[in-house]
């Protein structure tokens, strides 16, 4: 196979023979990170993170040959290289990882369009591919099952801190703290209810919890509820 056909996972990163490459993956995806971090994915060109090493922008093409090929080493770097061993519970391993993609993605808001690009994972997402899927075997479903199970976990997570993000944005463009936001609505939402419209947001509005409860609380209840319900579905003799 030529070598322009081989993707970046199956090709050395070191020569066997000559000099040795004056920058690492890693060191060309924590600089892409960096700047994806502080100025959005947008931002992140092959001319920026060359200027980010220290390198002519050219040279980067000796070590990825494509913005793809970046991102699939964005992807991997953002996530640990190493993984303990599971809980023995799967709801527990479960309820972990979920909140440690919950973590990722507020640390990189880019995180999932880059993941989801992927198409080829790298070795840090292949071993927390691995973890993933043990977590969820013995529970008599086959293969397709057990993907299922675990991204669905995986995708409550991503869409909960998207939310969260974009929200945290808007009221940060607003100036506006929590409260004077809600007190400059307030006129809208007394309007709103009063004209007996829409009798459910008046429930939100004047029962709800949600609105008023830490963050982290929600996304917890919110997980718990989709591993019941993964749990009712799950063959007998392993529901627990």
């Amino acid at each position: 196979m030529p070598d322009n056909d081989v993707i970046i996972w199956a090709r050395p990163e070191r020569p066997a023979r000559g000099k040795a490459p004056a920058y690492s993956r890693d060191q060309i995806a924590a600089a892409a990170v960096r700047i994806a971090d502080a100025d959005g994915l947008e931002a992140v060109t092959m001319r920026r993170v060359a200027a980010e090493i220290g390198a002519g922008a050219m040279s980067l093409y000796r070590y990825v040959r494509n913005k793809d090929e970046l991102h699939m080493l964005m992807a991997d770097v953002v996530l640990p290289d190493t993984l303990g061993e599971p809980p023995a519970d799967w709801r527990e391993a479960l309820r972990e990882y979920a909140r440690g993609v919950r973590r990722i993605v507020h640390a990189h808001p880019w995180f999932p369009v880059v993941s989801a690009e992927v198409q080829v994972p790298g070795p840090n997402m292949m071993r927390g591919l691995e973890w993933l899927m043990s977590t969820v075997d013995g529970l008599g479903l086959d293969i397709d099952g057990m993907m299922e199970v675990a991204f669905t976990v995986q995708i409550l997570a991503i869409g909960f801190a998207q939310n969260e993000i974009a929200e945290a944005r808007a009221l940060a463009r607003s100036g506006l703290t929590r409260e004077q936001w809600q007190a400059q609505q307030g006129p809208y939402v007394e309007a709103v209810i009063n004209s007996g419209e829409f009798p459910y947001f008046t429930r939100i509005v004047h029962d709800a919890r949600i609105p008023h409860e830490v963050e982290g609380e929600v996304f917890d209840r919110a997980l718990d509820r989709v591993l019941n319900g993964i749990a009712a579905t799950l063959p007998r003799g392993t529901r627990r």
